[in-house]
């Protein structure tokens, strides 16, 4: 290997010899600061090409390229498509629902404009399931009405775009194409089209978004022909900054961002390989921090500077995020390699069923 190349680290090399927790937490922190920026300021008076906000979606261009990558590992490593799934539901659900349940039933009663009585009465009601899902608008809640942006937390439409795509790999894997030369790539051209097609349309453009896992995806499975050059991180950097503030930001960006970001996770630099040792934070810190904003927004009458929005959100939802890993989330995952006939011992049934996959 040339010394000027970084070689991608084997699988099997474990967590720690990578970056990628590292670099989870530093985008969800920057998520979170874009996120202070834009609530406080509202979206309509954000300009298209505001620096604060490319930095945000780029940011979230990393965790989506990030995830693209190790999801297509795990398939690789997972022989069962109901084990693959299973991992996947562990990662996702098990930290979701608490953030769920303190938005509705801690935050949501103690800042909504409704009377206690209406406010569990429409929760509960068909209307009420119906704005739950997305958390979009909190108005039939009665939540946030008086904010500058009136979402409950806009940060969870990502992840039934992550599960759709999750679902996608499993796809490809179960039908033999995840590996064919073609099958991918003429997926990303698909995309790329819808995209164009959609592309003056900010709610719709955000389909570009799942470009970014299946570019994360594709170096995956292409890693062993793909290499990672500094001249080629270097030239895609400026070719990122360089059209920041251009109508070509978003374009650059998908070109750019998914190599970039595998090129960072792989660096050797032990200090950031074994960053995760205490936790992997990032994705309660991504969850939480958006009702919390909301909460402190309104609670303070928007009065708090944006430094001290950022800094008083960011300190509660890691502190939410690291409860959430250690009772929740980590418990969870040591559940990853559970078979059924270890649930069928626990249960004090008769283990006749076979494993749910090697």
């Amino acid at each position: 290997m040339n010394q000027r190349e970084v070689e991608p680290v084997p699988q099997g090399g474990g967590r720690f010899s990578n970056n990628f927790d590292f670099m989870r937490f530093a985008a969800a922190t920057l998520v979170v600061v874009a996120h202070a920026y834009a609530l406080h300021t509202g979206y309509s008076q954000i300009g298209l090409h505001d620096p604060v906000m490319l930095a945000g979606r780029a940011a979230l261009a990393v965790l989506l390229a990030t995830s693209g990558y190790l999801i297509a590992a795990s398939w690789e490593s997972t022989a069962s498509p109901l084990r693959f799934a299973w991992k996947r539901f562990l990662r996702v659900v098990p930290g979701l629902i608490p953030v769920i349940l303190v938005t509705l039933f801690i935050l949501g009663p103690l800042v909504t404009s409704l009377p206690q009585d209406d406010y569990f009465a429409t929760l509960f009601s068909p209307e009420g399931f119906t704005a739950v899902p997305f958390f979009e608008n909190g108005g039939v809640l009665g939540l946030f009405q008086d904010n500058p942006v009136t979402y409950v937390n806009g940060s969870l439409w990502t992840i039934p775009l992550e599960a759709a795509l999750y679902g996608v790999v499993a796809a490809l894997g179960v039908a033999g194409l995840l590996h064919r030369r073609g099958a991918l790539p003429a997926l990303i051209a698909l995309n790329v089209l819808v995209w164009f097609c959609w592309f003056d349309d900010v709610r719709m453009a955000k389909v570009r978004f799942s470009l970014y896992f299946l570019f994360g995806a594709l170096l995956y499975l292409r890693r062993e022909r793909v290499t990672l050059r500094p001249a080629i991180a270097g030239g895609l950097l400026i070719l990122l900054v360089a059209s920041a503030m251009t109508p070509l930001a978003t374009i650059a960006g998908v070109v750019a961002i998914p190599y970039l970001t595998i090129y960072a996770a792989h660096i050797p630099l032990p200090l950031l390989n074994t960053f995760g040792r205490h936790g992997d934070f990032s994705y309660g810190i991504y969850l939480y921090h958006y009702p919390l904003q909301q909460t402190i927004i309104q609670v303070t009458a928007n009065t708090v500077a944006i430094p001290a929005l950022f800094g008083l959100s960011f300190a509660a939802a890691f502190a939410c995020a690291y409860l959430s890993w250690h009772a929740i989330e980590r418990r969870a995952l040591a559940a990853k390699n559970l078979r059924v006939s270890d649930l069928r011992r626990a249960l004090g049934l008769s283990p006749r069923l076979e494993p749910l996959g090697r």
